[in-house]
């Protein structure tokens, strides 16, 4: 990065920061799994963790639009950063979908899906360290999206399997308790598809500035 940009704000910084918030909501929700019963005080975590990722955008804006210059270009740098916010919005969409769906207990495929969740915010939190420097970290980079992708199959199949298991003609589960699972299955999913999203705009950056 050249000097100019080095005093100036620390615009990758920004992502960083962006992904350290989705990745502290998914620890929190992780938290709130952990022994099968879901512990609604860690749930009611995740609307302060949503705001603060709120608050954090409108800084991102600000710096980004009030800019002379920025080391990639604005339009790319507000996709980046909405779409790592997307992923903390999804993640208390799920808290939402367990509240108004009064669900009360983990399963073992809520349980695998958050797990895959924490763990690609925790890739995409090393792929935005890394992504300071992408010219030379490129091989990483390319690395954690590879895996932040491999993980979102990984959902893709533990959702399906799911699915096909909700709707077994032979399951006794009682409709509604079916709706519940079914809409909370699809809003987990949804987090890994925002998680994957991220990885490849990180992609996608680095092809139009190499």
């Amino acid at each position: 990065m050249s000097n100019f940009f080095s005093k100036g704000p620390d615009y990758f910084g920004l992502f960083e920061t962006g992904i350290g918030i989705s990745f502290k909501a998914a620890k929190v929700l992780q938290s709130s799994f952990s022994d099968g019963v879901i512990d609604k005080e860690e749930i009611k975590k995740l609307k302060d963790i949503e705001h603060e990722g709120d608050k954090h955008v409108h800084e991102c804006t600000s710096l980004i639009s009030d800019a002379f210059m920025t080391p990639i270009d604005r339009s790319d740098m507000m996709s980046m950063v909405r779409s790592i916010e997307a992923i903390t919005d999804s993640i208390d969409d799920i808290a939402n979908q367990i509240y108004m769906m009064h669900i009360t207990k983990a399963n073992e495929t809520t349980v695998k899906m958050v797990d895959l969740v924490v763990k690609s915010c925790e890739g995409l939190c090393k792929l935005m360290s890394d992504f300071k420097q992408f010219k030379k970290n490129g091989k990483s980079i390319k690395e954690m999206t590879v895996m932040v992708n491999h993980l979102e199959e990984e959902g893709d199949a533990v959702f399906s399997e799911a699915m096909r298991t909700l709707f077994d003609p032979e399951n006794k589960m009682e409709m509604i308790d079916v709706i519940r699972l079914q809409n909370l299955y699809n809003t987990l999913e949804n987090a890994l598809d925002y998680c994957e999203d991220v990885a490849d705009i990180a992609e996608q950056i680095i092809i139009s500035n190499t």
